[in-house]
């Protein structure tokens, strides 16, 4: 219910207006920044084209990140660590986006998967690895974002095993010894989580970008 309250704020009510009645409490900072942020993306990326699509692609991005997030709170269900999930929002994009590519360029938006000065040989090879590698987009994004998920929860999970063990010993020498080690590794294990979680979140809508730029401007 918070995620989906976040996301309507941002898809609702984020506007240059709003944005600039609220400049000053700490929130709000944050909303600027994350505003900002994803705007330096879609310009640097697509252009200007891609500013329509602002509130959606901010959207994704504090879904995704929040998601990540969630699985460190205990008793918690991290839904990016599930492949079907991430597949299962990958597949709607993809779509979406395959949908806009064929409204906005028509038939040029097949210029994308024919090949520039290749040899007339290998011209229908290489529109044939085109077509693949495009169509393998959405498993490519959930696949990555699940991985890198997934190990952080391994790696977490041996550590706490680890110390958990320790704590079973019955020796005072082995406790004291034993965990400290353990405990500043996880603390810094912690750390790293939060910016692998960031940087996950940051790379799926460099990717998301990216391919929407190739529906929304000819090549």
């Amino acid at each position: 219910m918070v995620i989906l309250f976040i996301l309507g704020y941002f898809y609702l009510f984020l506007t240059d207006e709003l944005l600039s009645l609220c400049k000053k409490t700490g929130l709000n900072s944050i909303i600027i920044f994350s505003y900002l942020f994803i705007l330096d993306i879609i310009k640097q990326i697509i252009g200007n084209k891609g500013i329509p699509y602002l509130p959606f692609i901010l959207c994704i991005f504090i879904y995704i990140y929040l998601s990540n997030i969630t699985g460190l709170v205990g008793y918690n269900i991290q839904l990016t660590s599930h492949i079907v999930a991430n597949l299962g929002i990958s597949l709607m994009l993809f779509l979406g986006i395959v949908f806009l590519g064929i409204k906005h360029l028509k038939l040029k938006y097949l210029n994308q998967f024919i090949p520039k000065d290749a040899p007339a040989q290998l011209y229908h090879f290489l529109i044939c690895i085109e077509i693949v590698s495009y169509i393998i987009r959405p498993f490519t994004l959930s696949i990555r974002l699940f991985a890198n998920m997934f190990s952080g929860h391994v790696l977490l999970y041996v550590i706490i095993s680890f110390v958990i063990a320790i704590l079973e010993k019955k020796l005072i020498i082995l406790q004291s010894l034993g965990i400290i080690l353990p405990v500043l590794l996880l603390f810094f294990i912690m750390c790293l989580e939060f910016l692998i979680m960031f940087l996950q979140a940051y790379v799926f809508i460099i990717l998301l970008c990216v391919y929407l730029n190739d529906s929304l401007n000819s090549h």
